[in-house]
């Protein structure tokens, strides 16, 4: 499929969401210009094309790119057409009220999904806790970008540490963000805990983006 045919088929999906090429820019984190290069074809194959067809609703066959295929975890990994298992996968347990603790090694090494093909450091990580039902269920794995700037509306895992040095984390989706202070919501919050609340940056120091999950349902 010619990157001209793509470039069709994003504008015409774009087009059909009522979305301007900058809105559409502004949704995945790049400028207008890049939107631009992919519809007229003068980008050959952008990384970005699995986020942008995600966010547009069309499916990677459309485009050229392998069915999207979700892996029950429970399931030893078998052939794919993603490539090598070099897809980390890490898994957590509760470490507070919508707070989890990382492990801080890979529990395994899964085909690398579709929304990550060509994103050096992306990762999965198993969803333990309910506060973000039902967008994310326990047993879910998130599919983690971490390289994407913060955008507003989207979900991440947000990252500190422990006094003991454990890599604790929270995923919660973005509202907003300044220099000092993180705005969060939950949709299902612990007990006692606020649907929107804020997390301090110096506390919490990073965010990866959350750009899609395996779903073993």
């Amino acid at each position: 499929m010619s990157s001209k045919e793509i470039g069709h088929v994003i504008k015409l999906a774009r087009e059909a969401r009522g979305l301007s090429q900058a809105q559409l820019g502004a949704l995945i984190g790049v400028k207008q210009a890049s939107i631009f290069a992919i519809e007229t074809g003068d980008t050959q194959r952008s990384k970005f094309l699995p986020e942008i067809i995600r966010e547009l609703g069309i499916p990677p066959e459309n485009v050229g790119l392998p069915p999207l295929v979700h892996v029950a975890p429970a399931l030893p990994p078998v052939a794919s057409p993603y490539g090598p298992h070099d897809f980390e996968i890490y898994t957590a347990a509760e470490g507070g009220p919508g707070e989890i603790l990382r492990s801080a090694d890979p529990i395994d090494w899964w085909p690398r999904p579709i929304e990550v093909q060509q994103v050096k450091g992306a990762y999965g990580m198993y969803i333990v806790g309910t506060s973000m039902v039902p967008e994310f269920k326990p047993g879910h794995v998130a599919v983690v970008n971490p390289n994407l700037p913060p955008i507003a509306g989207k979900p991440y895992i947000f990252y500190g540490e422990t006094e003991a040095g454990q890599v604790r984390a929270t995923v919660k989706e973005l509202r907003k963000h300044t220099a000092e202070t993180w705005f969060v919501t939950q949709h299902n919050p612990p007990e006692g805990q606020k649907h929107d609340f804020t997390l301090p940056r110096k506390v919490w120091r990073e965010a990866h983006r959350i750009v899609g999950r395996q779903d073993p349902y």
